[in-house]
C-alpha cells in the first residue's frame, strides 16, 4: 500500500473535470484507490464521492493506492488533480 499527500494546485479546486480524470485513471486496474480530505474519504472510482470532498486550491489530499501499479496510479492521480493531461 502506498500513500501520498498531494497539494491541490488547480486554481479551480476539486471540480468535475479533474475528478473525472481521477476516475478514468482508476478504471481497468486492479488497484483500490481512495482520496482523503479533512477526515472524509472517497472511492477513486466514484466521481460523486470525489467531488463531495470539496477540496479547494492549496488543500492537501491524501491519495492511497493498494494493489497493482500503485506508484503509477498515484502519479496519474496527482497529475489529474492538478489539471495536467494524463
Amino acid at each position: 500500500m502506498l500513500r501520498k499527500t498531494v497539494i491541490l494546485k488547480d486554481i479551480e479546486g476539486l471540480h468535475a473535470r479533474n475528478s473525472a480524470k481521477v476516475v478514468m485513471a482508476c478504471r481497468d486496474v486492479e488497484t483500490l484507490v481512495t482520496l482523503g480530505y479533512r477526515g472524509e474519504t472517497a472511492d477513486g472510482g466514484n466521481i460523486l464521492e470525489i467531488m463531495s470532498l470539496g477540496a479547494n486550491y492549496g488543500d492537501e489530499i491524501v491519495v492511497t493506492a493498494e494493489g497493482d501499479r500503485e506508484q503509477e496510479i498515484i502519479e496519474e492521480i496527482e497529475r489529474a488533480l492538478n489539471g495536467t493531461v494524463i
